[in-house]
């Protein structure tokens, strides 16, 4: 692709050498000037290279349309082309639809959270993921035995793990980002197990316990739940209890009943408004409160209230 504000005619050689030892502050300055630039070759290299940037492209684009003028206007079609556009809307109609489903929910959620994320790389990384289990999947593997397969593959093979060290960074609630690090919270890596498992048709259950996200399975006689943030360890309702007790976690009866997407969803938002609120990101802190607000009004609306 042409380099960044460098004639087209130079040596590709040339090109490469002066864009790797470019800083970002540079980068970005050359950027901001061809952005409103409308000649297609220009145009499709500024789209390729910004994409190449990722999170840093985001953060450049979002910051041209808040400085305005003609590039604001070519940074929000920039924007909407690579489809980092703002998430906010989808979900929230997502929300009053009423009509919720666990992969779909979680991926415009991605979008609020980090807009520059793409569903289809996110679906296509879970597909892999799954091809993988059933390549160590036998017919008559049991539900624990099969859940055994993808713990291996998620937790020795992959090497997912909780994040410990920093819990409370936003992004390990965002799907594509806990996919790329291989770290997340309870939560966001049940529900990368839990899609994994859908794929093979394995039916789980997300369970929320105080203190630490499971996910359950049903279809045995006996219950039992896997914690995922602890590697995929696959407790029985006793053990649940005596984890829960050893934190001095309060709980009912209740908490071992799976619960539905809509309380997955709120207790995600949940998580990031906890976690904006320690970094003082209050307009952040509004936005996800207000998601709850949402899910209220939808139930409300839902009951005839």
């Amino acid at each position: 692709m042409p380099p960044l504000g460098l004639p087209l005619n130079r040596p590709p050689s040339d090109i490469e050498s002066v864009r790797d030892s470019m800083s970002m502050s540079g980068k970005r300055a050359a950027m901001s000037r061809l952005l409103d630039d409308e000649s297609p070759v220009v145009r499709q290299a500024v789209l390729e290279e910004i994409a190449e940037w990722k999170d840093e492209g985001l953060l450049f684009l979002n910051d041209q349309v808040k400085g305005g003028g003609t590039s604001a206007t070519a940074a929000k079609q920039l924007l909407a082309e690579l489809g980092w556009d703002d998430g906010v809307d989808a979900f929230r109609n997502f929300i009053r639809s009423f009509s919720y489903e666990l992969e779909s929910g979680f991926l415009l959620l991605d979008k609020v959270i980090r807009p520059s994320s793409c569903p289809n790389e996110t679906r296509s990384v879970l597909d892999r993921l799954a091809t993988r289990c059933e390549e160590l999947t036998i017919s008559h593997h049991s539900p624990t035995e099969r859940c055994k397969t993808i713990s291996r593959v998620l937790f020795h093979e992959e090497n997912f793990q909780g994040a410990r060290t920093d819990f409370h960074n936003p992004l390990n609630s965002s799907l594509s980002f806990t996919l790329e690090s291989r770290k997340g919270l309870p939560l966001t890596l049940c529900v990368i197990y839990l899609l994994v498992a859908r794929r093979i048709g394995l039916k789980l259950e997300p369970a929320c316990f105080p203190g630490r996200f499971m996910l359950g399975c049903f279809l045995l006689d006996h219950p039992f739940y896997i914690d995922a943030f602890d590697r995929g360890r696959i407790r029985n309702p006793s053990e649940v209890a005596s984890f829960l007790h050893s934190r001095d976690l309060h709980f009912s009866p209740q908490a071992f009943f799976p619960v539905t997407i809509a309380d997955v969803l709120r207790r995600a938002c949940r998580n990031l408004v906890d976690h904006h609120e320690r970094s003082g990101n209050q307009e952040s802190v509004r936005l996800f409160s207000s998601f709850g607000d949402e899910f209220d009004q939808a139930y409300r609306k839902a009951s005839g209230q």
